[in-house]
């Protein structure tokens, strides 16, 4: 029986769900507005609004991975964010129509999720990834 092949790629953040975090904020933005509360508390909930917003598009923005490697063997190579490579786990993995997230561990407490879109993964590593994933191989 033949081994599965190594599935590589660039990780960059998704330009899609950086705009759909946009949507959100605007559809509370506008919610909070419309309410009926008192101008004061309006005023606090746009703000605390805004501030989640930005924390969460920072978060987006500053992923901690710039490449992943999953082997046919299940071992899990990261290219970390600041040039450094590790080994990793891969904890688990979650397909929700075209979302594809992949928790990730390594090192001692390191941990990320990555979230893949059809913007940041091309089409024929896409399917490959959820052929492998469907089958269960590459999970820890």
């Amino acid at each position: 029986m033949k081994s599965a092949p190594t599935i590589g790629f660039e990780y960059r953040p998704s330009r899609a769900l950086a705009a759909m975090l946009s949507l959100v904020l605007l559809a509370a933005l506008l919610a909070i507005a419309l309410s009926g509360l008192p101008s004061w508390l309006r005023l606090a909930l746009a703000v605390a609004a805004l501030v989640h917003a930005i924390r969460a598009g920072a978060g987006l923005r500053r992923a901690p991975l710039r490449s992943l490697r999953l082997r046919g063997d299940g071992v899990v190579e990261l290219g970390l964010a600041n040039g450094q490579d590790a080994a990793g786990t891969l904890l688990g993995a979650r397909v929700l129509g075209p979302l594809i997230v992949l928790r990730l561990a390594w090192g001692a407490r390191s941990r990320a999720a990555l979230l893949l879109l059809p913007d940041n993964l091309d089409a024929d590593t896409r399917r490959r990834l959820r052929v492998r994933l469907g089958a269960g191989q590459g999970i820890a």
